[in-house]
This record gives structure tokens, C-alpha cells and sequence, in this order.
């Protein structure tokens, strides 16, 4: 195994690779820094092993990758039939999930999460290569952050009761929880992003809402830890007030960006692939459950969201290729898995084959959803 400092260096040299193969190859960054870290991990080389000090590392960036989500969500006001589409999305295969968890042997409602989570990340790239109508992007963007945002108090709320907290004890902190995201709706209705945009103007300024953000980030994931939820709400929490008191797509927020998907968040990813264990999946009962995550993942999506998608008057193909669209996961169903590894909820191999199950929705969902839209836009243009 490599000393702190060779680990690292190497670390941070794949980061690097990474970035410009996914350019290069049009593939999504994240997977490509989960193989590398499965690659230099137990699983193939064994030449970097997860310690105490990546382990430090990966949690922040896993922090810091919460709150850049909620930087870049914000609060937002949605049309009925986003929501509506988000909750076909978010419950159907939370249910399957659900069911699929009692039948493994995995806590219920933790796997019945994770199988609801969507990745925005994947959705609006794809999004943006397609000429379809803007009707249906501002559909599926809308009801994407829906779920994310619907999948990240899920995530909390199913891992605390899987660690066993009292009903009583769990209403009382969602309560108290709750108040604190009307912070970031006042600060939206009082509308001072642009006088904070005026203030953060001078340079000495701007390196104090810098640091007024680390600082943030760090006390309300305490706050969260000390009401009995995992810190990553609290993180959540921070980009969302943050998102309020700047202008969207200015300087603090590339500078935070930079920050993060320069350095603490890669490192989580690759964390991701250290902690997979694939020589563990080679036995049959472990490729069957990635059958069944697969068949309950997808086949949930799609049958929430087309049945939504048809009620709403969209065509076959466009209700299907929404569904796969959100079918694609990626962040928060890594971090959630890896979370539940640490709590020991996961096992090892259940773990893996959560992760594997990720890469391949990112890797296929994409593509497939693509030939549905194309065959929309041809459907349209025959009808025109």
C-alpha cells in the first residue's frame, strides 16, 4: 500500500485523467472517478487503501456535494404537473423498492430509496443536445429537482429509522428540521441577492462570503447531526440559503463550484470505488439482485412516469423516454449506499451491487432515452 502523500499525489493525477477522458470519450466524470477508485482499490490492483484520513476527505466532499446541490437547485416555484410527475417517479418505485428490500433481507425503506433517487446531472446534459419541445425539458428538468430535493429528506428519514429512532423523537427533529428550510423561501421573498451582489463586489468582500460558506456548510451539517439526521441535509440546507443571497451563475458561485468538483467531490467518488468490493459479486445470488435492482429500478421509473406522462396528455414515446431519463442515477444514490455501508446497514456485497447498478443506469438510460425522443421529434414532424 502507498504512504498518505504517494496516495494521494496519485489520487489527484487520476482526478485529472478523468476530467479529460470524460471530454475526449462523452462520458459523465463521476462514473469514470468511481471505476478509477475501484480500479486502484481492493477490487483490481489493491494499491490504495481507505483510511482514516480519505475517509475525512470523502465525507466533506460528500458535505460539500450536498451543498453544491442545493446551490444549484435553489427554491423554486413548480407547475402541478412537474409535481405531479416527480411524485409518480419518487413513490412507485419506492414501493417496488420497498418490497424488494423485505425480500432480500435489506433495510426496506433505505433500498426503497435509493431505487426513487434520480440524477439531474445526467438529465440536463441530455436535455440539452435534443431539440425537443420546451414544453417537455421544463417538464422533466422541474420534476428531476423535485425528486432529487423529495429523495434527499427521504434519504435522511429512512436511515434514521433503519439506526432504530424512536417515532416520537424522529417527529420532533423533522419538525424542528422543516422550520429551518423556511429560511431560504424568506430570504427569497425578501430579495437580496442583488444587494449581497453589490456588497460581495469589493475583492475583500467576496473572500468573506467565501468563508462565511465553508463556515456554513459545516455548522448546519452539526446542527442536522444533533437532531438525529446525517449531515448531508444540513449541507442541503446551506446551498439553498446560499443560492438565495447571490445571483445565480455569478462569481461566488464558480468559485465554489471550482472548489468542489476541483477537488473535495472527486475524491468522494473515487472513495466510492475504493470501498467495492466486485470479487465479492461473482457469486450467482449477488448478479441476481443486480437483475432485480435493474428490473424494480427501471421498470419503477418508467411505470410511475409514463402513467403520469399519459394523464398528462404526453405521447408513448415521450413518457418513456422521460422515465428512463429518470431512471439515470448517480450522486445521491452513491452517497446514500455509502452511508449505509458506514452505518452497517449495507453489507459489503449489497453495497457493490448498489454502485454497479448506478454506473450502468448512467451508462444506458442516456442513450436509450435519446432513441424515444428522436422518434417524438420525427412523430411531430410527420404531424406538422
Amino acid at each position: 500500500m502507498l504512504s498518505e502523500i504517494y496516495a494521494l499525489a496519485l489520487i489527484l493525477s487520476a482526478v485529472f485523467i478523468t476530467y479529460i477522458a470524460s471530454r475526449r470519450f462523452d462520458l459523465p466524470v463521476i462514473v469514470l472517478e468511481v471505476l478509477t477508485g475501484i480500479m486502484l482499490g481492493k477490487s483490481v490492483l489493491n494499491i490504495v487503501s481507505y483510511d482514516i484520513w480519505l475517509d475525512f476527505l470523502a465525507d466533506f466532499g460528500l458535505m460539500y456535494l450536498m451543498f453544491l446541490a442545493g446551490l444549484e437547485m435553489g427554491v423554486k416555484e413548480f407547475r402541478k404537473g412537474s409535481v405531479l410527475l416527480a411524485l409518480g417517479s419518487l413513490m412507485t418505485p419506492f414501493l417496488l423498492g420497498s418490497l424488494l428490500g423485505l425480500f432480500l433481507g435489506v433495510p426496506p425503506l433505505l433500498l426503497g430509496t435509493l431505487l426513487s433517487t434520480t440524477s439531474i446531472g445526467v438529465v440536463l446534459p441530455v436535455l440539452r443536445g435534443l431539440t425537443h419541445d420546451k414544453d417537455f425539458k421544463r417538464l422533466t428538468l422541474e420534476s428531476a429537482f423535485l425528486v432529487d430535493t423529495f429523495s434527499m429528506f427521504l434519504l435522511t428519514l429512512s436511515l434514521e429509522a433503519s439506526r432504530g429512532t424512536t417515532l416520537i423523537l424522529l417527529a420532533f427533529s423533522l419538525v424542528f428540521a422543516l422550520t429551518l428550510f423556511i429560511l431560504p423561501v424568506t430570504l427569497r421573498r425578501l430579495n437580496i441577492s442583488e444587494k449581497m451582489q453589490q456588497w460581495s463586489g469589493e475583492k475583500e468582500h467576496f473572500d468573506y462570503e467565501v468563508r462565511l460558506c465553508f463556515a456554513l456548510i459545516v455548522f448546519l451539517a452539526v446542527v442536522f447531526e444533533i437532531l438525529g439526521f446525517h449531515m448531508v441535509l444540513g449541507s442541503f440546507l446551506a446551498g439553498l440559503i446560499v443560492s438565495e443571497l447571490t445571483v445565480k451563475g455569478g462569481a461566488l458561485e464558480r468559485r465554489l463550484s471550482d472548489f468542489g468538483y476541483g477537488f473535495f467531490i472527486p475524491l468522494f467518488f473515487i472513495a466510492v470505488g475504493l470501498t467495492v468490493n466486485l470479487r465479492a459479486l461473482i457469486r450467482p445470488e449477488w448478479l441476481s439482485m443486480l437483475l432485480l435492482l435493474l428490473a424494480m429500478g427501471v421498470g419503477g421509473k418508467l411505470l410511475g412516469v409514463a402513467a403520469i406522462g399519459k394523464i398528462l396528455g404526453l405521447s408513448t414515446n415521450a413518457g418513456l423516454a422521460m422515465g428512463i431519463l429518470h431512471s439515470a442515477r448517480l450522486s445521491l444514490i452513491l452517497a446514500g449506499a455509502k452511508i449505509g455501508l458506514e452505518l452497517g446497514l449495507l453489507a459489503e456485497e449489497v453495497y457493490s451491487t448498489i454502485v454497479i447498478f448506478a454506473i450502468m443506469t448512467v451508462l444506458l438510460c442516456p442513450t436509450i432515452a435519446r432513441r424515444f425522443l428522436r422518434k417524438t421529434d420525427r412523430e411531430k414532424s410527420v404531424a406538422r
